[in-house]
């Protein structure tokens, strides 16, 4: 079957900026779910780093969700993902660099992984000391700086929602299934910010797969996502046990 492939799965907020970009850009895909902690030796080939998303386009393989959007963006540039205006464009790429950097350090890891991802893959305790530590003191750093950055209207690329739109709110979704939530009154560009990109870009329909996909066994992705007519591969790189290594998720 021709047409692009992803591996990852919607629960990682890297795999459903990736996702989101092609459904923006209108490019049929398929996905092989699967938790990136239970890739196999071929899954390892592709994603040295043991990381998710992977996008394989024929022969093309390509890692990073970054380069993957950069890469859709290249090759299919309508609908844009980035602005045109290089000024413009070195501002969405940064965006999406906090994003992918310091933000996936503190909602991600600090608070998501140690409520979610470290109980439920490998049986370590759950930190909420840790957690609430995060919260109250590295995570309002990060809102404060993303209230100084928040579009008062529209997106931060332009008058539609774009790669740096999805890579920043992307995260917000992961921070809410870890019981957390952002005081609009305290940061209300950004809480106005996040709830536009949710409603006007396909990033809230792909969050609400990924919160069904948080209450499922991390090899039984594909009978709820064909239930929800989600393109799935016929063959998985995911294997039975979980392996530890590099981070996984960028």
């Amino acid at each position: 079957m021709g047409g692009l492939t992803i591996i990852g799965n919607h629960i990682s907020p890297f795999v459903r900026k990736v996702l989101a970009t092609c459904e923006i850009k209108g490019l049929p895909y398929r996905i092989d779910s699967f938790v990136p902690f239970f890739g196999d030796d071929r899954f390892a080939k592709l994603s040295p780093l043991r990381r998710i998303p992977v996008l394989i386009d024929g022969d093309v393989v390509v890692n990073d969700s970054s380069v993957i959007c950069e890469y859709l963006e290249e090759k299919w540039p309508q609908a844009a993902v980035l602005p045109g205006d290089p000024a413009a464009r070195a501002r969405s790429r940064f965006l999406d660099e906090y994003a992918d950097t310091r933000m996936s350090d503190v909602l991600l890891w600090k608070v998501f992984g140690r409520a979610t991802v470290g109980p439920a893959i490998f049986g370590v305790p759950r930190d909420l000391a840790a957690i609430q530590s995060t919260l109250a003191s590295e995570f309002p750093l990060v809102m404060d700086q993303l209230e100084a950055w928040a579009p008062g209207s529209a997106f931060a690329g332009g008058a539609s929602p774009g790669m740096a739109d999805l890579s920043v709110v992307s995260h917000f979704a992961n921070l809410r299934w870890a019981r957390a939530t952002v005081d609009a009154a305290r940061w209300p560009r950004t809480s106005a910010w996040i709830e536009r990109v949710e409603a006007q870009s396909p990033l809230g329909r792909l969050n609400a797969i990924g919160e069904k996909l948080l209450r499922v066994p991390p090899n039984g992705h594909r009978p709820v996502l064909e239930s929800m007519g989600v393109a799935v591969c016929e063959e998985t790189l995911g294997g039975e046990a979980p392996v530890r290594g590099p981070m996984t998720v960028v």
